[in-house]
């Protein structure tokens, strides 16, 4: 009689990666338990993309209602209703979280609460306040994704000093607040609270905000903060903070300037959780930061165990989390490994948006590529224009030699959904002719990329080639 706590597949964490590996398993016909100590959907549904998302529309209808007057239409001046903001957000979080259980029990994935470790390669203890549980399976999947860090001298208190996870569950809205890191979360939070009148200041060691994004979006990103009365600290680093009067907190920096707020967001960098699940007893080989290093079919350095999402050492995105883990559960299942990782888009919802597929100009440079570059300003297109979305670019990247698709960036509204038809002519190999050439119902604002992929070789109907590069700017 076979052990009822033996699986073909153990899947440890239920974010994005960890959910969908599971699905995707059972639907090709695994038994399939996930292990889960937190809540299901990790941290991307509970205290990440979602919330976050719920909360920067409520930024958004808030400045467009105090933008009403452009439109022709009166109102009143709005006001943030900070315990309804937050509850809406809970009951968003609620519904999506509530949908993933029901999504894994329909598929009869056995949800097992608790916090595993790893006894052997295809063995684990699962230990919860009911007591401690034995699995065992033929493969195990790691997807327990990756913690905020706190840097040297910060202590978190859920209130004064936060990480994002925190802050999305504050009991009232700061009047002051630092944000530590400008990357990807410190920025979308900077933009969130600075939108809906909270005096924010951004402080960031590097020279400029979101490193891993195309200088020329950073530097538009930096331009467009500064708009919206955000302070920015560039190349700068906290030196001291210490208690301020009437609870506030005094930030000292780099070159003797100080700041004064009421509230500290920590958005400062992430780490692969991994602590407690016995991987050095494994010998799993990790490397920058403790990820987990995997090959091309997610396997780690140990026979049939498997990891993906933030814990590994590729990309940290949650939709690239859910890709890895179909692609995971599809190898174990037998069938051909599907990780072609060129492809890859990102969004960054800040005010504007930022989203981007492939390589930098900068990448592409150190890479030996001569460029073709092509651009359009949104300010320069119809569709844009006529909804008051004038701020920001597409910027395309052409090999000059061959007109390879090598990247785009774009950098407004509505970047974030945009961004695919780029990717999927990236995925497909497609050139910057190919792009060009396909016709783009008007009026809409994907003509901005069918424009900007004409401006590779000049060609872009609606703006002068000679204004292209001063008017994306």
């Amino acid at each position: 009689m076979p052990d009822p706590r033996h699986f073909n597949l153990v899947i440890i964490g239920t974010g994005p990666g960890g959910y969908v590996a599971a699905i995707r398993a059972a639907q090709l016909g695994l038994k399939t338990a996930v292990v889960e100590k937190e809540e299901l959907g990790g941290t991307c549904l509970n205290w990440g993309c979602i919330p976050t998302k719920s909360w920067i529309m409520t930024a958004h209808l808030f400045e467009m209602i105090r933008r009403a007057k452009e439109f022709g239409i009166d109102v009143g001046e709005p006001r943030v209703n900070w315990p309804a903001l937050v509850e809406r957000k809970n009951k968003v979080v609620k519904q999506l979280t509530g949908g993933v259980g029901i999504l894994l029990k329909g598929r009869s994935v056995e949800i097992v609460k608790g916090a595993a470790r790893l006894t052997a390669p295809n063995r684990m203890t699962v230990t919860s306040a009911a007591g401690t549980a034995e699995l065992s399976a033929d493969s195990v999947m790691i997807a327990t994704g990756a913690y905020a860090t706190m840097p040297p001298g910060f202590k978190l208190d859920g209130e004064r000093v936060i990480t994002s996870q925190e802050a999305l569950a504050l009991s009232k809205q700061p009047k002051r607040i630092a944000v530590l890191g400008g990357g990807v979360v410190g920025c979308e939070f900077a933009c969130f609270f600075a939108a809906i009148g909270t005096e924010v200041t951004l402080i960031e060691m590097l020279e400029h905000l979101v490193p891993a994004e195309d200088d020329e979006i950073a530097q538009a990103l930096e331009r467009e903060m500064k708009k919206q009365k955000i302070t920015l600290h560039l190349g700068t680093k906290v030196e001291g903070m210490k208690d301020g009067e009437g609870g506030a907190l005094a930030l000292t920096l780099t070159g003797g300037k100080s700041v004064t707020v009421d509230t500290v967001l920590v958005a400062t960098g992430r780490r692969p959780y991994t602590e407690g699940l016995g991987l050095d007893a494994l010998n799993v080989a990790r490397g920058d930061r403790g990820r987990i290093t995997v090959n091309d079919r997610l396997q780690t350095s140990v026979r049939n165990l498997y990891a993906i999402g933030d814990v590994t050492d590729i990309k940290q995105l949650a939709h690239f989390a859910s890709a890895q883990g179909k692609a995971a559960a599809e190898v174990i299942a037998g069938h051909p490994a599907q990780t072609n990782w060129r492809a890859v888009p990102a969004a960054t919802f800040t005010s504007p948006e930022i989203a981007s597929v492939g390589l930098t100009e900068r990448e592409a440079r150190a890479q030996g590529h001569e460029l073709k570059i092509g651009r359009f300003p949104f300010r320069a297109h119809g569709r844009n224009i006529a909804d008051g979305e004038t701020t920001g670019f597409v910027k395309i990247l052409a090999d000059a030699g061959t007109d390879q698709l090598l990247g785009a960036h774009i950098f407004g509204a509505r970047a974030s959904d945009l961004i695919h038809e780029c990717a999927l002519a990236i995925a497909a190999d497609l050139n910057a002719g190919d792009l060009a050439h396909a016709i783009h119902a008007h009026p809409t604002f994907t003509e901005a990329i069918g424009e900007a992929a004409e401006d590779v070789e000049g060609l872009a109907i609606h703006l002068m080639r000679q204004e292209v590069r001063a008017a994306a700017r």
